[in-house]
């Protein structure tokens, strides 16, 4: 958030600045200007034991995208930015931003608004497509993260248009990229590049991407796709599901090759190699001995064939009644069918959740969420259940969303047994800025 530091900066210093970058400054010289700082942040740490396991901790006990996150989402996270924001009395404006995540990887961006007649000019690491987002799920239906450069939010007529290019790396530093013994060593380091453009009118909006990685083969020289497609069409209603109140949302999405599988509305990153798609990438640690892949999500993801395709659906919202009481339900499923797979030649799952808030006080609710999830791997079917009650402590603000909260879940089917049931208890804090 913009922590409200304001300075006037000199004419001579900014033109300055822009002859020795060879702008043009003649739109800019006698402009006055005002520069913002900004500072933000989020975090997110907890404790989390199994009854099974002794009360020891764990590394969760299901997949929070689609049984919910709330007392699942074991993994902490945090990171944090900073900013510089140039604004002129003329309507451009220039912000320099630079962030770091808990893996220590460093992002920074670059825009410029007035270099085109609407809209941004955008360069360097972006979260592109991150907006598209179920909080209850933690669920990225898109995310194009990676370093490219594009335009956002170009007005023609009624539209408004995002164009980008977004490359996205699989580097594999599992393997030595020297050792010759690999059939395709000089290839594991590889780029996927991705064209996108994002057309919003009204209540719709529709992404569709394009995308290319030369040379993807795995460390054996076997060759998966090359090219890839895909689309994303969400439809925002006015309320929750027509009933005069609330907010909901429908999504619609369809790829094939590099738009398949677990890169369906997303680039090569660590969130989508493990973000729900075909149940043939994610993370298999029981391949480790004996599969090409070695199991491990950020190398399978681009594993797919030019002929695979995928579809999901996402249905979700929330409601508020007038007693204070919200809840916000989601409905999500994926079908991937595989042209050339050794282990099946097709896979799907399905989920249904539900979050509600039952408030207390003015620092006090308590958070419920269930959860049901089906899977069906080539005929191979499996679920999970899950139900959490959390009482939260909150203080808002208007700009900081601090939450301290109790949690226990019961899952069924949960991962940290080899069958049965689990009951799972923590305490968390959560908080952006």
């Amino acid at each position: 958030m913009t922590n409200g530091v304001k300075m006037k900066l000199s004419k001579l210093t900014l033109a300055c600045l822009l002859a020795t970058s060879g702008v043009s400054i003649s739109s800019t010289v006698n402009a006055e200007i005002t520069q913002e700082f900004e500072f933000g942040g989020y975090v997110r740490a907890g404790l989390f034991y199994s009854a099974e396991n002794d009360f020891k901790s764990i590394n969760g006990g299901g997949q929070k995208e689609t049984l919910g996150r709330l007392g699942l989402e074991f993994d902490d996270d945090a990171s944090l930015s900073v900013g510089s924001v140039w604004s002129f009395d003329n309507g451009n404006e220039i912000r320099v931003s630079a962030g770091i995540d808990d893996d220590a990887s460093l992002g920074y961006s670059l825009e410029m608004k007035g270099i085109t007649p609407t809209g941004t000019l955008w360069g360097g690491g972006t979260g592109y497509g991150k907006d598209n987002y179920i909080f209850m799920t933690d669920f990225f239906y898109t995310d194009m993260s990676g370093t490219g450069i594009g335009i956002k939010g170009y007005e023609a007529g009624d539209f408004l248009i995002d164009v980008a290019y977004i490359a996205s790396n699989r580097d594999d530093d599992d393997y030595d990229l020297d050792d010759t013994s690999f059939a395709n060593n000089e290839n594991l380091d590889n780029y996927m590049h991705t064209f996108n453009m994002a057309v919003t009118y009204n209540s719709w909006e529709v992404s569709l991407s394009g995308k290319a990685m030369v040379d993807n083969w795995d460390e054996d020289g076997t060759e998966f796709a090359e090219t890839g497609a895909d689309i994303t069409v969400i439809y925002t209603l006015d309320d929750f599901f027509w009933t005069g109140s609330g907010q909901g949302t429908i999504i619609a999405q369809a790829g094939r090759g590099l738009g398949s599988g677990n890169l369906l509305g997303g680039t090569i990153n660590d969130y989508n190699a493990y973000a729900p798609g075909s149940q043939f990438q994610g993370e298999h640690a029981d391949w480790a001995a004996w599969h090409p892949a070695a199991g491990k999500a950020t190398r399978l993801i681009s594993y797919v064939d030019e002929k695979d395709t995928s579809a999901r659906l996402l249905v979700w919202g929330g409601y508020n009644f007038d007693n204070g009481i919200s809840i916000f339900p989601s409905l999500q499923a994926q079908y991937n069918d595989h042209y050339e797979n050794d282990f099946g030649s097709y896979d799907y799952w399905a989920s249904a959740m539900a979050r509600a808030y039952f408030p207390v006080n003015d620092v006090m609710f308590v958070q419920s969420e269930v959860g049901f999830v089906y899977n069906n791997w080539n005929g191979t079917s499996s679920n999970q259940k899950k139900v959490t009650i959390a009482p939260t402590f909150i203080m808002g603000t208007g700009t900081v969303t601090p939450e301290i909260r109790l949690f226990a879940s019961y899952i069924d089917n949960a991962w940290t047994v080899d069958e049965g049931s689990d009951i799972i208890i923590g305490t968390q804090i959560e908080v952006n800025w």
